[in-house]
């Protein structure tokens, strides 16, 4: 089921691209999409380094929530470029956008890094004050929760660094955008959630069956709630039954 849902909202975001030119990640769940599901549809996706914003620049310090200043991208999403969780898990913890990205934030706002000033990022999200950098980096990044970050460029000419000189900072250019997901936590929350009785052709299956599902093969998905659930399959759909039936070979 989650390899399901989660290519149906990949799909939906390609064909908004086709449309319009514009990528729309409010589909993408990160934690969720992993590395597999966006090579089913990108046989091309190609792994990438790239610089960390909000790191020191010699690579001494790291940051534990996503594989650090290595990304993987695709034709199919331009100005995006993916990041796992850790070199062991393929489950996607950071979207990081170039200046070559134009689309919509998960949040809905629309942008086009390319001509994207620090001010316009500080009129759409009003409760945005703060300017953080570490000695080390070389840019002032903006944040939003530590969720949603942005970036401009320090001049170094500029002295004294600090405090950081807002008034010309907020006229520079956006040079990228760091979309992050703790997915530890995640992961803990998951752990905690109730799961749905998966039923697949009248037998009842595990979770690991519905994720090795091919969407191709599916021909058919009925989802029971509460009393639906319970009046057909007792207490042991009392979380909700997920019914699927496959296509005739």
């Amino acid at each position: 089921m989650r390899k399901i849902s989660i290519l149906f909202l990949l799909f939906i975001s390609i064909r908004t691209l086709s449309q319009n030119n514009n990528v729309d990640l409010s589909n993408f769940k990160l934690c969720e999409l992993t590395i597999d599901d966006l090579e089913m549809l990108d046989s091309e996706l190609k792994q990438v380094k790239l610089e960390e914003m909000d790191l020191c620049s010699d690579g001494f310090v790291q940051d534990g929530r996503f594989e650090n200043r290595i990304g993987y991208e695709s034709k199919l999403f331009p100005g995006v470029i993916f990041q796992k969780y850790d070199s062991r898990d393929n489950a996607i913890a950071k979207i990081h956008l170039t200046r070559e990205f134009k689309g919509y934030l998960p949040d809905g706002n629309y942008i086009e890094v390319k001509t994207l000033k620090a001010s316009d990022i500080l009129k759409k999200y009003d409760s945005l004050d703060s300017w953080t950098s570490r000695n080390c980096s070389d840019y002032w990044g903006i944040k939003k929760d530590d969720k949603l970050n942005f970036y401009v460029r320090i001049d170094k000419n500029r002295n004294p660094r600090y405090p950081v000189d807002q008034k010309y900072y907020s006229e520079q250019l956006i040079q990228g955008i760091d979309i992050i997901s703790d997915c530890y936590s995640y992961y803990e929350k998951e752990k905690e959630k109730p799961k749905p009785l998966y039923v697949v052709e009248g037998k009842e299956v595990n979770e690991q069956f519905i994720t090795d599902l091919k969407p191709e093969d599916v021909d058919s998905i009925i989802v029971l709630k509460e009393k639906s659930a319970i009046e057909k399959y007792g207490e042991k759909g009392k979380n909700g039954v997920i019914e699927i039936k496959l296509k005739k070979k």
